[in-house]
């Protein structure tokens, strides 16, 4: 029988990241988890690209990963957690109850710009304040992160904002679908501890690579 440790992949003072199909390591976590806050697969083949960035690492790391949404198991998992926040929420609808409390990201603010995106996306959360919205410009037109490492990655600033408002220094944050690591990295940068599980071994090299560049440079300052 396979235990945490058969999965790990990659780990910090403050997180680990394990790589595998989360069906089977989120039963093995023990651990009391604060948030879970993630971004599944919408089901809407993202992985193929679509215009702008998403065709440009579409081509690069398509492997059918967005070709359907996560199984219902998966949710029920992640909802037996007191705290979650789902991208996507609005994909999910048969398996998430209604709620007043859906966080939005506004992606282009007041700037006047072409976005080959939509302007805006949904999060849904089981929390009771009502529905907040964030805005953090879209990856490379006037962000001030560019780089893109996947095609639906959500912005480092945009998590580290709902992080602040949801929780506190030293919590435990969630991510089941960590992608490129964007969650693990906010948690850096907060000093909150992280969880990460990631299937794609492709991914999980990426968000190795962007955790340690963070940490590396962190402790050059030290």
């Amino acid at each position: 029988m396979k235990t945490l440790k058969d999965y790990e992949y990659f780990r910090t003072e403050n997180g680990v990241l394990y790589c595998g199909d989360n069906m089977e390591i989120l039963p093995l976590i023990t651990e009391p988890i604060d948030l879970c806050l993630t971004d599944p697969p919408y089901g809407i083949n993202a992985d193929k690209g679509s215009s702008g960035f998403g065709a440009v690492m579409g081509k690069k790391y398509s492997d059918n990963w967005d070709s359907k949404i996560p199984d219902k198991k998966i949710f029920d998992l992640i909802l037996l957690l007191k705290k979650c926040i789902i991208f996507g929420g609005n994909y999910f609808t048969e398996f998430l109850k209604p709620t007043k409390s859906w966080i939005i990201w506004d992606k282009i603010g007041e700037y006047n710009f072409k976005n080959p995106f939509s302007d805006c996306e949904m999060a849904w959360t089981n929390y009771t304040f009502a529905t907040k919205k964030y805005t953090v410009i879209q990856q490379g037109f006037v962000a001030k992160e560019k780089e893109r490492f996947h095609p639906t990655q959500k912005p480092v600033e945009l998590f580290i904002k709902i992080l602040n408002d949801n929780t506190e220094e030293n919590n435990l944050i969630l991510d089941p679908f960590l992608g490129s690591g964007t969650t693990a990295l906010a948690c850096e940068k907060l000093n909150r501890k992280w969880i990460g599980i990631e299937i794609s071994e492709k991914y999980c090299e990426i968000a190795k690579k962007r955790i340690e560049q963070y940490t590396n440079q962190l402790k050059l300052f030290k």
